[in-house]
């Protein structure tokens, strides 16, 4: 994984089903939980679907994570839809653009990022989307 916010940590959102709780944080060992990303401690948050944060952030400076539907640009205007989701056998995340779902986008190329964040706009969740996870062939688990 790469990541802009902190080389150090790695985030997480947690969820019950399709319903956010809290995020996660682990900085070497520790991990520390919030409500609302502002306030942290080390009261664990009852969850059962953990998603990973990629490491950056959107216009809005919102961090992003993976099952985020994104509006994005590959060249000029974020004229782009696609959802963010890890590729196994790449071993990196990437965009899975929604209306060529055959064209999967990695966040980084050679160590270099793509996407700046003015490129990339939050849009919505695909987890709570199940006919969209269905016709991309994504599981949620």
């Amino acid at each position: 994984m790469f990541s802009k916010l902190n080389p150090n940590e790695t985030r997480y959102r947690l969820r019950i089903g399709e319903q956010i709780v809290g995020y996660a944080r682990e900085i070497g060992r520790t991990r520390y939980y919030s409500k609302d990303q502002f306030w942290w401690n080390g009261a664990m948050i009852k969850h059962n679907q953990v998603d990973e944060c990629i490491g950056l952030r959107d216009l809005n400076n919102r961090p992003l994570f993976e099952f985020d539907i994104i509006e994005y640009a590959i060249e000029g205007d974020r004229d782009r839809m696609g959802c963010i989701l890890w590729e196994h056998k790449k071993e990196q995340f990437i965009i899975k653009d929604l209306d060529d779902i055959t064209l999967d986008i990695p966040f980084t190329v050679d160590g270099l990022v793509l996407f700046a964040s003015e490129d990339m706009k939050f849009r919505a969740h695909l987890f709570a989307q199940p006919d969209l996870m269905h016709a991309l062939g994504v599981r949620d688990n």
